[in-house]
């Protein structure tokens, strides 16, 4: 995938809409603090993306419209990066987890509603998700309910792990094995400070994007 141009678009809320032009949606869920922002800023090479002040601090859904070339031979299409809000903490205790989960139903709810006319073209429509977990911890009970609960929806995947860069490389091949296994899939390998692993990520989500089409 080649990513031409980026911008920012919105920030949306529960009860919010995607843009009618959003075209094909692929949505970054994941840990609050897991690097989200960092790997949105990698994939498309700008500092575009900010993380919250405090892990578990954003209640909205960051809108971001990317111009790209899914994979060699394709026209160039816009699609849109999804920052959800990240699980498994947040301050403010179980209101502020309510609230999350309010958000991101909501969010895949109006991604994957099915119009009853004809959607005209760009329209939004979920392509897939990229889930992100810490490589330096394996099996976490909320990262394998989010796996379990996107397998069960049905949609498409990429996992990646991040924050490598801060194992050494033998840690890294234990917990990568690690991940795989308590996952039973493959997993990407990032650092989003290296750039180690994100082109590997650029063309998974090519893929979805070729897909989704």
């Amino acid at each position: 995938m080649k990513i031409l141009e980026a911008d920012f678009v919105s920030s949306m809320p529960a009860g919010g809409h995607l843009p009618p032009d959003a075209g094909p949606v692929v949505a970054m869920v994941g840990r609050s603090n897991v690097g989200k922002s960092s790997l949105i800023n990698a994939l498309i090479r700008r500092g575009l993306a900010r993380a919250g002040a405090k892990p578990g601090t954003t209640r909205l859904v960051n809108l971001y419209a990317v111009r790209t070339v899914p994979a060699p031979g394709r026209r160039v299409m816009r699609t849109t990066l999804a920052d959800l809000p990240g699980y498994g903490f947040a301050q403010g205790g179980s209101k502020a987890r309510s609230e999350f989960e309010v958000i991101v139903r909501d969010f895949f709810e109006r991604a994957t509603a099915r119009p009853a006319t004809p959607p005209p073209p760009g329209a939004p429509r979920l392509a897939g998700v990229i889930l992100l977990v810490d490589g330096r911890h394996a099996g976490l009970d909320s990262d394998l309910a989010a796996h379990a609960w996107l397998a069960e929806q049905g949609y498409g995947s990429i996992v990646v792990t991040t924050k490598n860069d801060r194992l050494s490389r033998s840690a890294q091949a234990r917990t990568h094995r690690a991940h795989e296994a308590a996952l039973g899939r493959a997993v990407l390998p990032v650092s989003s400070k290296t750039g180690a692993g994100i082109p590997a990520v650029r063309t998974a989500v090519g893929s979805l994007l070729t897909a989704a089409r």
